[in-house]
């Protein structure tokens, strides 16, 4: 798939042959424009219709392929009773923004589309083919998935850059619909597209990218495209060389290697009759309405779950019942361990915290009422030292001090009690009769 449209290339000096886009060096016939129109092809019965995607997805439409205004112009021209709608696929894809506009005007359709590999769809028509309601591959076909690309010319680094980052961006947003039509992750996708993965129909059916292989019937009175009875005889292509497969890495599953990872395949589709159908169509079980209705019951799925969810929790159920889980399984408890309830372990470890907590307090308590006690055989400034000095070794620190000299006095001195008397005093009171009272 490319982001840009292709532009027709000058003369090959070589052979001196034109190349047409997706046409390749194959001029394409008269009636190409006629060949690439999305026509829808009504049925007798009024409530199926056929659209043919034959032809590269080209933007420009007519002449140069498929474009998304001509699906959306086929579309439109659907009778109202229309319910059904074979999109039928004979494309190399093209451009990639035009095949997303092609698959979500299907998507946005209230029909219901199955799209139907008639030759290749390759590229742009791969996600378009399996992004539909349901997809089949007609045998002999193929599907390829690949990186897209594009070109830049007259630019420089930063350009070039800038376009290989938005490719990144276009390329996850395709292997998103891949895992979205067929499981499995993105990054797993966007792995397969990088390596440009070609399936045959049973390879494709595999993948998950179609659900089934099969001759499919036209659905409704189906034409030719073109006039057969024109004075000039409809050129028509050479089916070998009616697209130009070589602008691809692998020219066709046959150059290509057999795809190297394969995803999951969707679960089967549901049918609205009560019955449960494989990817093949054929029925695996028939069930009544209320023998379904029972089973939705007992396997405690919605009202309105299909087959396919009914069947996946009816495995789910089996295999419970074959394999015990680890939820189930009595685990091998250690000699000298026991097995509580895990409500009671988070009481018992609140409990323990608890205690822990309130041992700290006691324990700096006493740290702090011991330091306070002789606080005046240590200096101020050397509390927290000793605090520390405590914790590590309370009873070194209680003998030390038990030991230790008074630093600092704690009593008054020169301010409690009366002055005792001094001999100066006396000679005072004997030499002038009275007693001194100071200057």
């Amino acid at each position: 798939m490319t982001t840009r449209p292709q532009i027709p290339l000058p003369p090959r000096a070589e052979d001196d042959q034109q190349v047409y886009r997706y046409w390749g060096s194959q001029k394409p016939p008269k009636n190409a424009a006629v060949l690439c129109m999305a026509t829808p092809r009504l049925s007798t019965e009024g409530d199926k219709a056929t659209i043919r995607l034959y032809g590269p997805i080209d933007p420009w439409g007519g002449f140069w392929g498929v474009s998304a205004k001509e699906v959306a112009e086929a579309l439109d021209g659907l009778d109202d009773t229309v319910t059904e709608l074979q999109l039928r696929i004979n494309s190399p894809g093209g451009s990639c923004w035009e095949g997303l506009a092609i698959l979500n005007l299907l998507r946005a359709h209230p029909v219901k589309v199955t799209a139907v590999v008639d030759g290749i769809a390759a590229s742009a028509a791969s996600f378009i083919a399996a992004g539909c309601d349901e997809t089949v591959m007609s045998p002999g076909t193929q599907m390829m998935i690949h990186d897209p690309f594009s070109s830049a010319w007259g630019c420089n680094a930063e350009d070039m850059r800038k376009a290989a980052g938005v490719l990144d961006k276009i390329a996850d947003s395709m292997a998103a619909l891949y895992a979205d039509a067929a499981g499995g992750k993105p990054t797993a996708w966007r792995a397969v597209m990088q390596a440009e993965t070609w399936y045959t129909a049973a390879e494709a059916v595999e993948a998950g990218l179609a659900q089934r292989t099969a001759v499919v019937p036209d659905a409704g009175k189906a034409t030719t495209a073109g006039t057969d009875d024109a004075e000039d005889p409809v050129e028509e292509l050479d089916p070998a060389a009616g697209f130009d497969l070589s602008i691809f890495n692998y020219a066709g599953r046959d150059h290509a290697p057999a795809p190297a990872a394969l995803a999951a395949p969707k679960p089967p589709t549901a049918s609205a009759d009560g019955s449960i159908t494989t990817q093949e169509g054929s029925p695996a079980v028939a069930f009544s309405d209320e023998q379904v209705t029972n089973m939705r019951q007992k396997l405690g799925v919605p009202e309105n779950a299909d087959e396919a969810t009914i069947l996946a929790a009816l495995d789910e159920a089996l295999e419970e019942r074959s394999e015990p889980t680890a939820a189930t399984q009595t685990p091998e408890v250690p000699e000298g361990h026991v097995v509580i309830p895990a409500a009671k372990l988070a009481d018992l470890e609140a409990g323990a915290a608890l205690a822990t907590a309130t041992a700290a307090k006691l324990a700096n308590r006493e740290r702090d009422t011991f330091l306070d006690s002789v606080r005046n055989k240590y200096l101020p400034t050397s509390r927290s030292g000793w605090e520390a000095e405590y914790d590590r070794d309370s009873e070194g620190v209680k003998a030390h001090f038990a030991k230790a000299p008074v630093l600092i006095p704690t009593e008054e001195i020169g301010q409690g009690g009366e002055p005792e008397a001094s001999a100066d005093d006396a000679l005072y009171a004997e030499l002038f009769g009275a007693e001194k009272t100071g200057a």
